[in-house]
């Protein structure tokens, strides 16, 4: 009894430490994401040198120089800039000050040289640099921003790959990137980013902006940037809290949890020895036959031998530790087996002992027989 007591302690305890785990898991999934793979992409083209008396380079990089001073511990930041073809610098992970030096060391040898803007070439390499990533360490959050005044100019030999992002969005398809466009152009660009925007977030992620810099690239860049990267990371957590707390969300974890708990007690309280033992002294002449009637002791095992923690106490047996008749599942059906130690055997009188006890079944154990009778 005190062994079917602690079994079932024990899968109660299993039951609710899992019941507990997915409580505490679950809503704490949707804020696992707050360290960030930055992805920092840069328009090179020429034409970020400003025109009309506008010095865009020297905003835009003033600007990011104050955001590389937001980037938090264990952020990792990619570098890659665009124009004629695409750059890649190293990655660096953000421990220090030290780290954000080198991404302004970076910054700051960036010049805007390139006669071309090849925006599908940068878009292949963007979104294969974030599948990297995400591959490499799926538990952080991917942010990708794009900051151009101008979209899609391909270099000549490559006017044939003008940007369509349906010819590379289909393995990057339900991704929960951030993709930012910063518009750094007039209105007609802004048109084009906008167009850009929609068919990203159709093809490739939900979580796509276009963040107007027209007219003070440096502050937005280092005043709004950030913040919209934390609104949007705030609007994701929402949503998918919004969806763990939905009452149809609720009743379904209610209802797995009453299942498997039925499930659960149904098979453990299931699970009973059942039969008749009769057994008897063999080295009496005229031995007494007692009887004990399994099935009324109500427990997945019991315990035959010497002394008082045995379900059946027999004081004269001759072994040193009990065997045990316990309730197993066989295709369903719940039948009888025998557990015994090292110390002694069991020697069945009828036949070939099987996996399981048969009515009938005679067994020797030292001193005593017994007879296992279905009732």
């Amino acid at each position: 009894m005190k062994e079917q007591k602690q079994r079932l302690v024990s899968l109660r305890g299993l039951f609710f430490a899992g019941l507990l785990s997915f409580i505490l898991v679950m809503p704490g999934a949707c804020e696992a994401r707050d360290q960030k793979d930055m992805i920092l992409v840069l328009d090179t083209s020429m034409s970020m040198i400003g025109s009309g008396g506008r010095n865009i380079m020297g905003g835009v990089k003033e600007g990011l120089d104050k955001f590389i001073d937001q980037l938090e511990v264990g952020d990792s930041f990619t570098f890659i800039t665009f124009d004629s073809e695409v750059k890649l610098y190293p990655i660096v992970y953000i421990h220090d000050k030290n780290d954000k030096d080198i991404l302004k060391k970076y910054l700051s040898i960036i010049e805007a040289k390139g006669p071309w803007t090849y925006t599908q070439e940068m878009i292949r390499n963007v979104f294969k640099t974030a599948q990297h990533l995400e591959l490499k360490e799926k538990g952080r959050q991917r942010v990708i921003v794009v900051l151009t005044d101008a979209l899609d100019d391909p270099p000549p030999g490559r006017r044939h790959e003008r940007f369509d992002i349906k010819k590379i969005a289909k393995q990057y398809n339900n991704k929960d990137w951030f993709i930012f466009f910063v518009n750094l152009g007039d209105l007609e660009t802004s048109k084009k980013i906008e167009k850009t925007r929609k068919d990203i977030k159709d093809n490739v992620s939900p979580y796509t902006k276009v963040v107007d810099a027209t007219d003070a690239p440096g502050k937005v860049i280092e005043k709004q940037l950030m913040q919209d990267v934390r609104d949007m990371s705030a609007e994701r957590r929402e949503k998918e809290r919004t969806f763990l707390s939905s009452p149809w969300f609720l009743g379904a974890v209610a209802l797995l949890i009453a299942l498997v708990a039925f499930v659960l007690g149904r098979r453990f309280f299931g699970m009973r020895v059942n039969g008749v033992i009769d057994y008897w002294n063999n080295t009496i002449l005229d031995p007494y036959i007692n009887t004990i009637n399994l099935s009324r002791q109500d427990s997945r095992k019991i315990s035959i031998g010497r002394g008082s923690g045995c379900t059946v106490n027999i004081r004269d047996i001759e072994i040193a530790e009990p065997f045990a008749v316990v309730a197993r599942r066989d295709k369903g059906v719940i039948k009888c087996a025998l557990q015994w130690g090292n110390s002694y055997t069991i020697e069945f009188q009828n036949g070939v002992q099987g996996e399981f006890l048969k009515d009938g079944d005679v067994f020797k154990v030292a001193n005593y027989t017994f007879k296992y009778s279905i009732d």
